[in-house]
């Protein structure tokens, strides 16, 4: 039964690691898709007047578009959340790490229950304490699509690497 327990936590933790790697590559994606939109149309806005002319409504609507986005963009969450994502990531991971090399000694029968218990307890402490100190009290929302991709990944890495537990 504790070896079970510790095996679901260190199953979820290798998912958080993943999920968040996932959430940071789409929150940089989005901050990145919106810094060009906003480059090409400051850029080409002028030199664009002129060539288009006839389009001078699409035109100046694009304008009025992103110059809304660029007012919006200061209050959107993509950028103030990589950083701590990336730094909770990496942490989470080295966690999960060594959180990994433990299980060869509960999957040996190494350890007491007891000090599977403590051990998996630990985990989560070491845990909590990580997404206390990047995130403090602001909360990630969930993104179903990302955390399912992230599951998977994460079964695939421990059928990749305990093909005897599968």
């Amino acid at each position: 039964m504790y070896q079970h327990q510790y095996w679901i936590e260190l199953q979820t933790l290798k998912a958080h690691v993943l999920y968040l790697e996932l959430y940071q590559l789409s929150s940089e994606g989005w901050e990145r898709r919106i810094n060009i939109f906003l480059a090409v149309m400051s850029s080409a806005s002028i030199g664009g007047w002129a060539i288009w002319k006839q389009w001078s409504f699409v035109w100046g609507l694009l304008i009025a578009v992103s110059q809304v986005a660029s007012v919006v963009y200061k209050y959107l969450p993509f950028k103030s959340r990589i950083k701590p994502i990336s730094k909770a990531a990496l942490e989470l991971s080295a966690l999960a790490d060594a959180a990994e090399k433990v299980w060869f000694d509960v999957a040996g029968g190494h350890l007491t229950e007891r000090q599977i218990h403590e051990k998996r307890f630990a985990v989560r402490k070491a845990k909590n304490r990580i997404m206390r100190a990047n995130f403090g009290g602001v909360v990630l929302p969930e993104n179903k699509r990302l955390m399912n991709k992230a599951e998977q990944q994460m079964r695939t890495y421990f059928i990749n690497v305990f093909p005897e537990l599968n």
